[in-house]
């Protein structure tokens, strides 16, 4: 759906189709772009692989502001792929306290908030290949513009948007009851936010395993 339907959609929805109308189309355009990036955030949506050069003495890679979560770390190195464990610094202090300074290849990483931290300096030039999960990189703004999540979650985004258009403090608008329902009805489809650290902390130090079945 564009921007357009949706906003029409809405409208339609909330019995606001009289002149002027309840909401301007700017409000709804900025919550309908909140409502992609809080789904995209909340059920890994956007998934993005990013190649990235490292050289010698490389420790601490920035990341784009657009990645929220690092699923996947590997480096390569000619025809060679060494996975990374993902991981935190008590861990590495625990298994190598001079970690930090300590030069050969990197068995593990950790996601900072804007950046990812190596558990050794590298030695050779190699290439860092992560697979990541981000928010969208281009807000809506036209009409025709869509949002970057699939098609069949579009109908789902509006819960979002009558939660902040009810929650607007406002005599005449403002709906507690509505703003709570819209973002009940928003978490039912997407889930709760996650704090800023949950998925980091979730992923640090997991084992890898394969599950046998038979």
């Amino acid at each position: 759906m564009t921007l357009a339907e949706l906003t029409r959609a809405f409208r339609v929805d909330e019995r606001d189709t009289s002149t002027p109308p309840n909401w301007s189309n700017l409000d709804l355009t900025r919550w309908f772009n909140e409502a992609v990036e809080e789904a995209a955030i909340r059920k890994s949506l956007l998934r993005e692989t990013l190649h990235l050069l490292l050289i010698p003495g490389d420790f601490e890679i920035a990341l784009p502001a657009r990645v929220v979560e690092v699923r996947t770390a590997r480096i390569v190195e000619g025809a060679t792929t060494y996975w990374l464990s993902a991981s935190d610094r008590y861990e590495q202090d625990r298994l190598l306290r001079d970690w930090r300074d300590t030069i050969e290849r990197p068995t593990a990483f950790i996601h900072d908030d804007s950046s990812i931290t190596l558990n050794r300096i590298v030695a050779v030039y190699a290439e860092l290949r992560l697979e990541c999960y981000r928010t969208p990189v281009n807000p809506m703004a036209d009409d025709s513009d869509e949002p970057e999540i699939s098609v069949a979650h579009h109908r789902r985004l509006d819960g979002w948007v009558r939660y902040r258009a009810y929650s607007v403090p406002d005599a005449d608008f403002g709906d507690k009851k509505r703003a709570d329902q819209g973002l009940a009805d928003f978490e039912d489809y997407f889930g709760r936010r996650p704090d800023a650290d949950h998925r980091r902390n979730n992923n640090a130090n997991r084992p890898h395993r394969v599950r046998a079945w038979v």
